[in-house]
């Protein structure tokens, strides 16, 4: 750890009240260009026991960069100064105040700049822990897959970040999720070839396939495992729900949309914006 932990509690607190308060803030790099990833994930852990402190709970993880395509967007679209690709994929926290239930509509005002991503969900029924889990590990400990949406919304000015530490402490920008309705076993579903299409109010937005996400998304919850391991020596619990990352970039939210994506052989899922 390169930083004094007295500033990455102060990050962690400018973030987790940013969120709060629904406010924008300015990117940590500019102040601490030193931040690396161990620092973020320190930070991180500290932004995550100050809400298990306040009574919350944590119900799974995301993982974020799983794909090429959301990593170009992050690279044109959403960094401030020099991108500066991850070692890995970013992974951060899912609380249970995030979830929007099934029939639930996502109000506008309670965000600041949202966007949304189609993400194939991973729900576990044991735990996974230690530095040499793989795919395979992965199909035997999951429990269901299903379509999933999460509402990115990155707390930082117009929604950019920078250096190898802003993006984590913030929680990889995570803001919502919503879950599907279909349950299947992860060995009833083409994992690599499923096609994934996105429409926004109609029009099409994004096509693509599961094996967008790291050739096959259970190679992104094996990953986001070690991270576990190695940053804080921990596991992803029985009952984890695990968002493996964009198949294709978010795409900005706007009152009045309606969003849908089909998953082939996996069901539809659909939100309408307020």
């Amino acid at each position: 750890m390169s930083v004094d932990k007295k500033i990455l509690e102060e990050l962690a607190h400018i973030s987790l009240e940013g969120e709060r308060g629904n406010y924008e803030i300015e990117p940590f790099y500019t102040k601490y260009p030193e931040l690396d990833r161990n620092d973020g994930y320190q930070a991180q852990k500290l932004r995550l026991d100050m809400q298990l402190s306040e009574g919350q709970r944590r119900v799974g993880f995301k993982l974020g960069g799983t794909s090429l395509a959301k990593r170009k967007q992050v690279a044109l679209e959403l960094t401030s100064g020099a991108y500066i690709p991850p070692d890995a994929p970013t992974v951060g926290q899912l609380m249970d105040y995030m979830r929007l239930e099934e029939d639930a509509e996502l109000v506008l005002s309670e965000y600041i700049h949202p966007k949304l991503e189609a993400e194939l969900a991973f729900v576990l029924d044991r735990e996974l822990f230690g530095p040499n889990v793989h795919a395979p590990d992965v199909m035997m400990a999951t429990a269901y897959v299903t379509p999933a949406f999460e509402i990115i919304d990155s707390r930082f000015r117009d929604f950019k970040m920078g250096g190898k530490a802003d993006a984590i402490i913030d929680n990889v920008s995570s803001r919502g999720f919503k879950l599907g309705r279909v349950r299947k076993s992860p060995f009833d579903v083409d994992m690599t070839g499923m096609g994934v299409r996105t429409s926004f109010n109609g029009a099409f937005t994004g096509y693509s396939a599961a094996g967008a996400v790291m050739g096959h998304p259970a190679r992104a919850v094996a990953s986001l495992c070690r991270t576990m391991y190695e940053q804080w020596n921990a596991g992803l619990p029985a009952g984890s729900i695990i968002l493996t990352g964009a198949i294709c970039p978010s795409h900005v939210l706007t009152r009045g949309d309606r969003v849908i994506s089909d998953f082939e052989g996996l069901g539809s899922i659909w939100v309408n914006v307020v």
